[in-house]
């Protein structure tokens, strides 16, 4: 197994955009490429002579952007060079997630809507539970993909591959929705990885386990723990002496993701769909109550704390050594390395709740096409699924994860194999190192969950009883009532 202490530079640190979580996976940097006005609508004035105008509404920071501008360049050329057809595809910043979603729903009364859009899974359930009839807001990219002309792997110009080559968790994202079809695809994602202070945590496991007698073999066994091993290791470590200003040994970025991880990896139901293909709300029951009463009494013990409790992000604490470990997302890296670099950094897997089905949360880019009002023939929407191929091709998808993800991984597992990839994760830098954990450590363990209208009330909703519960400002059943309820009152 490579090294995978992170030797940080400052020089690293304008490439992250934000902390992450599993609702907020970008920062919002400012309005990105300025080139486009932030608005609702698609209100720019457009020269015919320009080509054909796609839109495509984002909600990345100016790294990002910046790569999507040059991605977008060369695209536009290889298709006027391939096809003779000039396209015009037009970058629009429309803020957070929350803020494009909300414009995106209120553009599909005027017909005003984008042609491309970023978008969480859960805000693509959303565009088809307002659909009156099928196809009417959301393209069914199925209906290219199983196309024999233009599917994926099937235009030797864009330079995709199959389909078969996406991470397979990835791709089936696309199709995990209440409608049958594959509505969205991946454009770059991360997981959640957990951030150790290496100075301190190193020589107390020596002391812990006395098999740890170097530096790498404490890293492999901090990546083999699972959670009740990682806790009894924790309370060793909180009952130690001289580490000033420890507030707990572990700190929890996501509420949500904390509570989502545990069921999925527990087999604990949480969300699935009824026989009749709506949404059904699972999580109301004993199995996940005793859960969430065994976190509970970590948080009294003073082993974990999470940032639903404390208003804060881990980061805060770990580079100020309040805690030897943060769990967060892969995406937001450079926020757990200290000032003035006080101690080393290391990155391992989060410990498994279940060894035996150690999956982990998917997030990040995904992309959907919306049918524009004005696109009478479908050229826009095709020509968007054509980008769509290109900007997941090897060469094109590894590129921007390499130079402007923030911290996020590839969505084909060729790119993996590409010496680009391969000279980033052996680099010793921190994103690379947080690169080779996903992909290697993890590789593709992930889950999905449904994705229907109630679906994100639902990721809050369980992440608000986390947060309640510890606080004790909610026993575990009025929690779990009062999540359900919330949950179906938005269904």
């Amino acid at each position: 197994m490579k090294n995978k202490k992170i030797f940080a530079t400052l020089l690293l640190l304008p490439l992250l955009g934000g902390l992450v979580s599993c609702n907020s996976d970008l920062s919002s940097e400012g309005s990105g490429n300025g080139s486009q006005n932030s608005g609702g609508g698609n209100s720019s004035v457009v020269d015919p002579a320009d080509g054909l105008p796609i839109y495509f509404w984002h909600t990345s920071g100016q790294t990002v952007t910046t790569e999507l501008e040059n991605i977008i360049e060369d695209f536009e050329a290889l298709v006027l060079e391939n096809e003779g057809k000039k396209i015009n595809i037009i970058l629009q910043y429309q803020g957070s997630y929350d803020d494009q979603l909300q414009k995106i729903t209120t553009a599909f009364s005027t017909g005003d809507q984008p042609t491309l859009a970023i978008a969480y899974p859960d805000h693509v359930a959303e565009y088809l539970s307002l659909e009156d009839t099928p196809g009417q807001y959301v393209q069914d990219l199925s209906e290219y993909i199983d196309d024999p002309e233009i599917g994926f792997g099937k235009e030797e110009w864009i330079g995709d591959g199959a389909a078969t080559d996406f991470v397979e968790a990835f791709y089936d994202e696309g199709s995990g929705y209440a409608k049958e079809g594959i509505y969205s695809l991946p454009i770059m994602k991360s997981t959640e990885v957990m951030y150790y202070n290496a100075t301190v945590v190193v020589p107390l496991a020596m002391e812990y386990n006395e098999e740890l007698t170097t530096e790498s073999r404490v890293q492999k066994w901090l990546d083999s723990l699972s959670w009740g091993e990682f806790m009894d290791f924790c309370r060793y470590i909180r009952d130690q002496g001289g580490l000033d200003g420890l507030e707990w040994p572990c700190f929890y970025d996501s509420d949500s993701n904390l509570y989502i991880t545990q069921s999925m990896q527990k087999e604990i139901p949480f969300l699935s769909y009824k026989a009749d293909g709506k949404g059904s709300v699972d999580f109301n029951n004993d199995q996940a109550k005793s859960m969430v009463r065994e976190l509970k009494a970590l948080y009294d013990e003073k082993l974990l704390c999470t940032k639903g409790t404390t208003g804060e992000y881990g980061s805060n604490y770990f580079t100020q050594e309040q805690c030897v470990f943060d769990i967060g997302s892969s995406g937001g890296a450079g926020y757990n390395y200290p000032t003035g670099g006080g101690f080393e950094v290391g990155v391992c897997r989060v410990p498994a709740f279940n060894k035996d089905n150690a999956l982990y949360v998917t997030q990040g880019l995904t992309a959907t096409i919306l049918k524009a009002r004005d696109d009478t023939d479908g050229s826009k929407a095709l020509y968007a699924f054509k980008f769509l191929k290109y900007l997941t091709s090897t060469d094109v998808n590894t590129q921007i994860c390499v130079n402007g993800s923030e911290g996020y991984v590839p969505v084909r597992k060729s790119c993996y194999e590409t010496p680009l990839f391969e000279t980033f994760i052996s680099s010793g830098e921190l994103i690379g190192n947080v690169a080779d954990i996903v992909t290697g450590d993890i590789n593709g363990n992930y889950f999905n969950t449904p994705c229907f209208k109630g679906s994100a009330t639902a990721r809050d909703a369980v992440g608000g009883i986390i947060t309640q519960v510890f606080a004790g400002e909610k026993t575990i059943d009025e929690a779990f009532s009062d999540a359900e309820n919330t949950t179906l009152n938005q269904m």
